[in-house]
């Protein structure tokens, strides 16, 4: 058996549905179009993985059990280990961001050292890597999950079990309207991007009455022609 078979990325993520309903990426749009921005990020991190080289998993909220995150993200963890693997790089749908490089790279390191973090900006994490015994050894239901002092309190728990810890450069998540608008001003692959912007500029068109619309095409009539401002 090769190394990298003793790896799997598990990709723990809420539906799209679910997503939608939670987290506003367009304050102006609908569920649905939440719901499509979820979609688009959830369908970037499972091609982000395949391409990485190791086994894919998938647990989405269909799967889940518990009434915490902390409680169905522990099961998922722990089921996934159960098929045989010996290492775990656990990650989220809202880094856009993430490659297969940088997965690649995580791969490598939690073989290596058995644990990885990947910082998100926020204070969070969007990038979790562990093996086995560090995963039963770890008090997994105490830590402050879905805080700014997750990547701290993860940290001193892995230093605390003598692990030497790899650090993967910080990326920002999306978890927001705002966060949205700082993706797309980052470095992206070029579809995600097209699609987001897609999602967005679509979410931002908000119908107003006809004759509002009449009115303002009369205000504008004599004004020269000008292109749409630049985000």
């Amino acid at each position: 058996m090769s190394s990298t078979a003793r790896v799997a990325i598990l990709l723990f993520t809420r539906s799209a549905g679910e997503e939608g309903a939670r987290k506003q990426f367009l304050s102006h749009g609908s569920r649905a179009d939440n719901a499509a921005v979820a979609a688009r990020l959830i369908d970037h991190a499972t091609a982000t993985a395949h391409r990485a080289g190791v086994d894919f998993v998938c647990v989405d909220s269909a799967r889940q059990a518990g009434a915490t995150f902390g409680e169905r993200l522990a099961g998922a963890v722990r089921a996934t280990f159960a098929r045989g693997y010996e290492y775990l790089l656990i990650i989220g749908n809202d880094c856009p961001q993430l490659t297969a490089a940088t997965l690649r790279r995580a791969v490598a390191a939690v073989q290596a050292t058995g644990a990885v973090l990947g910082p998100a900006t926020d204070g969070g994490v969007y990038l979790l890597g562990l093996s086995r015994p560090l995963f039963e050894s770890t008090p997994w239901l105490a830590l402050p999950w879905q805080t700014r002092h997750l990547g701290a309190a993860l940290r001193r728990e892995l230093r605390r079990l003598g692990a030497a810890v790899h650090q993967l450069p910080a990326l920002a998540d999306i978890d927001d309207e705002a966060g949205l608008a700082r993706a797309l001003r980052q470095a992206l692959a070029r579809p995600l991007r097209r699609g987001l912007h897609r999602l967005r500029t679509a979410g931002r068109c908000v119908a107003r009455p006809v004759w509002q619309r009449a009115g303002q095409r009369g205000r504008l009539a004599g004004r020269p022609h000008r292109g749409p401002p630049t985000s």
